[in-house]
């Protein structure tokens, strides 16, 4: 279908002469037509689950109760990761759980190794803010070391902030101009 025919089709949906869109997920970034309040997700078990968050939030935009129903194979041909998935979007379903499942997503994604090649993680056996800590000090490390030449202004400000810090017992922060 080409863009005018699209739009065309679209307009006629928000303005109630439809009354059924079927569509690919292009939905998922942006449609807003408050009138719309269910949404049926094909093949479920292959969306990631930002991808099922942002498609199940196409409705119930009203006051209108929403429903979503999602589309999948039995338990016994999903992967594990794909159970974990859909398990999740049906945990959450509150207003506001968008962090929620954002932390769900990376302990089944895992957060990677932010400054490697391999793209598993370890966050689970550690814990979010002590990843957030090891990050922190190897990043601080690499400046202190191999990248010392680029980051000489930044580690004197911070030396100079932290001198600051002690001697007024207090937060301060030096804004470079």
């Amino acid at each position: 279908m080409d863009g005018k025919e699209l739009e065309e089709v679209v307009i006629n949906f928000i303005e109630k002469k439809l009354n059924v869109l079927l569509c690919t997920k292009i939905i998922e970034s942006g449609l807003d037509i408050p009138n719309v309040n269910t949404i049926i997700i094909n093949s479920a078990d292959m969306y990631g689950l930002a991808e099922l968050y942002q498609l199940r939030g196409r409705v119930g935009r009203s006051d209108a109760q929403a429903f979503a129903y999602l589309i999948a194979p039995p338990d016994a041909k999903l992967t594990k990761t794909a159970v974990r998935r859909l398990q999740a979007i049906e945990e959450f379903t509150e207003l506001g759980s968008g962090f929620n499942l954002a932390m769900r997503d990376m302990e089944i994604r895992g957060v990677g190794n932010l400054l490697g090649k391999e793209q598993s993680g370890f966050i689970q056996e550690i814990g979010f803010d002590m990843y957030i800590s090891i990050i922190e000090e190897a990043v601080l490390e690499l400046k202190e070391n191999e990248f010392k030449d680029l980051f000489a202004d930044e580690l004197s400000l911070k030396k100079m902030n932290d001198t600051i810090e002690k001697k007024l017992e207090a937060k301060s922060t030096i804004i470079e101009k």
